[in-house]
């Protein structure tokens, strides 16, 4: 029995050695055969998900992948089954109108813990097209007008925040601030009453933070890893695990129970009295409901909050642009043409306004990494370059929207006027925006997003000044979102 065991011991740091070794040859027996090794990008990158990950960890894989493609070109590897693409014909091949490409496993841990996944995180296209039919007018610019009144009683709110402020010369975080607003309309229009975040100025309920680390945080991680997704789910079922989508849930099925009970009411057509409507006529069912309220209640404030603050202080950092704007806002103002509040109808027609927008959008898109699709059957080519079936490639907004040949050779600076050209022109600039995606799988929400920052900003602008309360320059991180911090000030015009 001891002879056996001695033998173990001495076998062990043998076959950890032939494992190591074994490893080793698999790595690069698949790197000599991959049809795609010579397409450049970081040494490590060629052998393991993990450059990727960590890169994704230190929050600016944004700003790395920018400068990847500055040095390898139009294709660089960013793992060893996984490209980023820097071409922008690349756009309407992979994301197009009637592509075949499939959302990669990616974005399966940013989804339910269920079989019946969302909008955002199921993959196949032909699912995805159909839950998208059952809940597509309710994000519909049709629908808009109906969640008006929403957006402009948190307006007030909001205006009446920044005025204290403003009274007290308090500084504040900008993102955090415009996230608070954001996820107050959100509670408005999918649950018919705010989170109150802004009259308590803090993340009270802790719903904020369990979606960061528990969804976003968590999905941007383990999404390039999703093998690790399937772990963490059992061990969810074997341990105690406050996952963000259990706290959510509570909050839904809490609100779902009180409108049915008629504790809540709402004589609006908010998200909920809409799915409880649909339910009834047996076109909804409860997972569908739970996945609608859930996917608004989990993303729906930081895209907002992230485009917000993008614009507020873009416009900050550029005077010149800020007081067109007010100019623009202004005249409208004097030829009756501007209401108070401003309704979405009225804001649409203000050119600078809408410009100003998709500016700070085009040098802030709120994701920063690829939009990761899988290659069809039978390959593709892309960008002068075939990919066999299952490669995953994407496109990275902050990429293509620092690409001269498309926006010219001032592509890092603010200026709005660059929107302000000829139908063409637009519609050429317009086919390289992808602040919210591209193709069938653009951001569902898009529409409530542009609703919020298209009412509220001429309010502010007409208002306040913004100014920064120390160091001018703002910070970044990432994850899938890129997230900004910057203390800022508000004065209230005379």
């Amino acid at each position: 029995m001891l002879s056996q065991f001695a033998n173990l011991q001495y076998d062990v740091p043998m076959l950890i050695t032939a494992a190591g070794i074994l490893w080793i040859v698999y790595y690069s027996l698949r790197v000599l055969f991959n049809p795609l090794r010579d397409v450049k990008g970081p040494t490590l990158a060629q052998y393991t998900r993990l450059w990727e990950a960590y890169k994704n960890w230190q929050g600016q894989l944004e700003h790395v992948t920018v400068a990847l493609h500055k040095q390898y070109g139009s294709i660089v590897r960013l793992a060893p089954n996984r490209y980023s693409i820097s071409d922008p014909t690349a756009i309407r091949t992979i994301y197009g109108t009637g592509s075949k490409f499939s959302k990669s496993d990616y974005y399966i841990p940013f989804g339910t813990p269920l079989d019946h996944k969302d909008v955002f995180s199921e993959t196949s296209n032909e699912k995805h097209a159909a839950e998208r039919r059952k809940i597509s007018n309710m994000y519909a610019m049709s629908s808009l007008v109906l969640y008006e009144p929403f957006v402009d009683k948190v307006n007030g709110d909001f205006m009446a925040v920044l005025a204290d402020h403003a009274q007290h010369g308090r500084a504040f975080d900008l993102f955090t601030w415009m996230q608070f607003y954001a996820f107050d309309v959100i509670g408005e229009i999918t649950l018919g009453r705010s989170f109150g975040l802004l009259q308590a100025g803090r993340d009270k309920d802790g719903l904020l933070h369990a979606i960061h680390v528990g969804s976003i945080s968590y999905g941007s991680t383990i999404g390039l890893i999703p093998e690790l997704h399937t772990l963490y789910l059992w061990l969810q079922n074997m341990l105690p695990i406050d996952s963000h989508w259990k706290v959510t849930q509570r909050v839904i099925l809490r609100e779902i129970g009180a409108r049915l009970q008629g504790v809540s009411t709402s004589d609006r057509k908010d998200f909920l009295a809409k799915c409880i409507e649909l339910s009834k006529a047996g076109k909804l069912d409860q997972s569908t409901i739970n996945n609608v309220l859930g996917s608004n209640i989990g993303a729906g404030s930081d895209t907002t909050g992230i485009s917000m603050s993008a614009v507020i202080y873009f416009l900050m950092k550029h005077p010149n642009c800020l007081q067109k704007l007010r100019d623009e806002i202004e005249t409208a103002e004097k030829e009756g043409n501007l209401s108070n509040p401003v309704s979405f109808q009225e804001a649409q027609k203000l050119p600078y306004l809408q410009a100003t927008i998709k500016e700070a959008l085009r040098l802030h898109a709120a994701v920063g990494q690829i939009l990761s699709r899988v290659v069809p059957e039978g390959g593709a080519q892309i960008a002068g370059r075939h990919f066999p079936q299952g490669t995953v490639v994407g496109v990275n907004a902050w990429v293509i929207h620092t690409d001269e040949n498309i926006w010219g050779k001032d592509v890092h600076e603010f200026r709005p006027e660059r929107w302000l050209v000829e139908k063409e022109q637009l519609a050429f600039l317009d086919q390289n925006y992808l602040a919210f995606g591209a193709g069938s799988r653009t951001c569902i929400g898009k529409n409530i997003s542009l609703l919020e920052m298209t009412k509220l900003l001429p309010q502010l602008v007409r208002r306040f000044d913004f100014v920064p309360a120390g160091d001018s320059q703002w910070t970044t991180s990432s994850g899938w979102f890129v997230k900004q911090r910057i203390q800022v000030k508000v004065i209230e015009r005379a």
